[in-house]
């Protein structure tokens, strides 16, 4: 490990990664830019009225990942590009739910062009990266103007750690063209788009057929088509976009390596079966996803604009003869007053969720519904130097089916809340703090969680700090960091118990044989989390750009910590001459020891690995066309690392490498 971070030091010096270029560009006259934390640390202009707009505040836990950005890490799905971002622990391998993660060690929202995702792990596996303009990580509760701070479409009753918020591309000129790509194990991409823009008009169309074997012997084929429409209408009384997708698919679940003794009833410990493949009949024969997102917005005046939202999204997934259907609706009303030095925000959402078959583990039916308002503001002084910000959220769920039997149910939760404070001082030119509080109360679970005596749980109640500063100091090195305290009362930490079906003792969980759902024993505790994110980018001699990061998390609980890794390192690293260009991706994820499935808790040795992804190629013109080649390998030291143990291990298939080729028509 310590060759690979020196080794990444000096190329820091030598040679560097992807470069952060703006997302969407607006005059400072129009928008109050926010600093991002990429590669070159450039400022990306986010109209005020965006419903993706944070305050100055936030920009240091806000981290931007452009179409640049993204093309330079060869992601095979969003999850590759999220998994870079600091505070982010990704865990892949998965079954019946491909992907994990956690942010700052707890949950999080997804957005994808203004619709709140639930099941995100399901969807972003087969969203096309090629038609991503651009992913962005708010962490902590820095924007209570994005969507509910707890959770929805699910029963943990925990607070939100943020949002990840996924914008896909929109036309600015004439396009068409083909992407393809062809590597190890059979694995294949296809992507053809056309778009344009026409006076106030603009669509873009794309079609992607992706596949893959998968490592042989370890069940991990795939394949995936998909159909994205994005297009909008933009003029200074109303401004309007479109999105709609439709995915169709299927993905077998991959076979974990059986590393665990298993525990008998008499207590004795079965080894017959520990390095064989956890073999399994299920599959997920199908995942078919539908989306349809419209936003509009109405300018009345230069300091007054209302946005309008409405949004559907239906997943079909069915593992082996199971069905596994879920659909959501989103309506949202958003106002933003904008003066010279003050910008207030006010709104109210409304989000629905229905799985009428429920999903795994449980197979029981889901419906709730969640009322959310809030009402933010920020005041400018000396002439945009100083910020001070405030903000209050307010959500609350309505359950339709118990989450406990899944029968027709009538019940509202207790609200949830989020009051929040910021400021940003910008000392010099180069030199800017920032400061944030914000507290937050979320209402316990209804049959997820119990305690091992039966009394009700309390409401979890959280205090976060967080200090931050950057230093703009030269083109070639930025560095900044923050530093963030959360102190719970009343969170909830694993605890032990009895089995009430069968007797058995000192268990953490069990599984309810009527409805199939795992019902986790827990206490309360109070918990402190500290952590530091930092990193240093930078770009020099117009050939070379870096992006370093280091992550580290750490609590006060036995359980939690256990739970986590703590120690986080990446490197973006880039170079161009030319018309040739490279590109170096290096992730450290340090170790943990427990997984937590339906099978119960399993302490096992997961994470400590270092992961070395790398791309050489040339972009220029052939046929007098904008021509991209690309040759790629991933995983170069072939680690069969494994993040997540349920009924095994859930290895990495190791080293893969292919070849892309990006061609346009026009």
């Amino acid at each position: 490990m310590k060759k690979i971070l020196l080794f990444c030091a000096v190329l820091s010096i030598a040679g560097p990664a992807v470069s952060a270029r703006a997302a969407d560009q607006a005059t400072k006259e129009e928008t109050h830019e926010l600093e991002s934390i990429g590669t070159k640390a450039t400022r990306i202009g986010e109209p005020v009225t965006s419903p993706y707009a944070v305050t100055e505040s936030s920009k240091l836990q806000t981290e931007v990942f452009t179409k640049e950005d993204i093309e330079a890490i060869k992601p095979e799905t969003v999850w590759d590009v999220i998994q870079q971002a600091a505070g982010m622990e990704v865990t892949f391998q998965g079954r019946q739910h491909m992907n994990f993660a956690n942010m700052r060690g707890g949950s999080y929202g997804i957005i994808l062009d203004g619709v709140y995702i639930t099941q995100a792990d399901r969807l972003l596996a087969s969203l096309p990266v090629d038609s991503i303009e651009s992913v962005t990580i708010v962490r902590d509760a820095t924007a209570v103007t994005l969507g509910p701070l707890t959770n929805f479409g699910s029963s943990t009753g925990s607070s939100n750690q943020g949002f990840i918020v996924i914008k896909t591309k929109r036309s600015s000129k004439l396009e068409a063209g083909l992407v393809g790509a062809y590597g190890t194990f059979n694995t294949h991409r296809e992507n053809l788009y056309l778009g344009e823009k026409r006076g106030n008009f603009d669509y873009r169309l794309s079609y992607e057929n992706k596949g893959t074997d998968g490592r042989s012997g370890w069940n991990m084929a795939s394949r995936n088509d998909s159909l994205l429409f994005r297009g909008g209408f933009t003029s200074p009384f109303l401004n309007a976009d479109l999105l709609w997708y439709k995915s169709w698919g299927m993905k077998e679940l991959e076979w974990g390596l059986i590393l665990m003794p298993t525990t008998l009833k008499d207590g004795t410990l079965d080894w017959s079966k520990v390095g064989s493949l956890a073999v399994s009949d299920m599959n997920m024969n199908k995942l078919n996803a539908d989306l349809v997102a419209l936003n509009v917005e109405v300018p009345w005046s230069k300091t007054q604009t209302t946005t309008m939202q409405y949004a559907f999204n239906n997943l079909a997934i069915q593992v082996t003869e199971r069905d596994q259907n879920s659909s959501g609706h989103t309506v949202s009303l958003r106002h933003v007053a904008d003066w010279e030095n003050n910008t207030l925000k006010l709104g109210g959402q409304f989000l629905t969720y229905v799985a009428p078959g429920g999903v795994a583990p449980g197979f029981k039916k889901s419906d709730e519904e969640m009322y959310g308002t809030y009402i933010a503001d920020e005041h400018r002084m000396l002439n945009n130097r100083l910020t001070v910000d405030a903000g209050f959220r307010m959500d609350k769920k309505h359950y339709n089916s118990s989450p406990v039997t899944g029968e027709d149910f009538d019940e509202w939760a207790k609200e949830t809340f989020v009051y929040t404070v910021g400021t940003s001082l910008k000392l010099t030119s180069m030199l800017t703090l920032t400061g944030r509080y914000a507290y937050t109360e979320n209402s316990p679970s209804i049959g997820y969680q119990i305690s091992p005596d039966g009394t009700s749980l309390p409401a979890e109640k959280r205090s976060r700090y967080e200090a931050g500063i950057l230093a703009a100091i030269h083109p070639a090195f930025t560095p900044w960091a923050t530093l963030y305290y959360y102190d719970t009362e009343n969170q909830k930490v694993s605890a032990k118990g009895t089995d009430p079906f069968t007797g058995q003792k000192n268990v953490s969980s069990y599984i309810d044989p009527t409805t199939g759902e795992e019902v986790e024993f827990v206490t309360t505790a109070t918990v402190a989390t500290k952590g530091l994110e930092t990193g240093i980018s930078g770009e020099f001699l117009k050939y070379f750009n870096y992006r370093l990061q280091y992550t580290y998390i750490t609590t006060n609980d036995d359980t939690t910590n256990a739970d986590i890794s703590h120690h986080f390192v990446s490197a973006l690293l880039g170079a161009r001459y030319k018309n040739v260009f490279a590109n170096m991706n290096i992730r450290y994820v340090g170790p943990k020891s427990r997984s937590s499935s339906p099978m119960g808790v399993v302490y096992y040795e997961l994470g400590d690995y270092t992961r070395v992804d790398l791309n050489v190629g040339y972009k220029g013109r052939i046929f007098d066309r904008d021509t991209r080649i690309t040759v790629y390998g991933k995983n170069l030291g072939n680690e069969l690392y494994a993040t997540r143990y349920v009924t095994g291990a859930y290895r990495d298939p190791g080293f893969q490498c292919g070849v892309e080729l990006a061609f346009s028509f026009l």
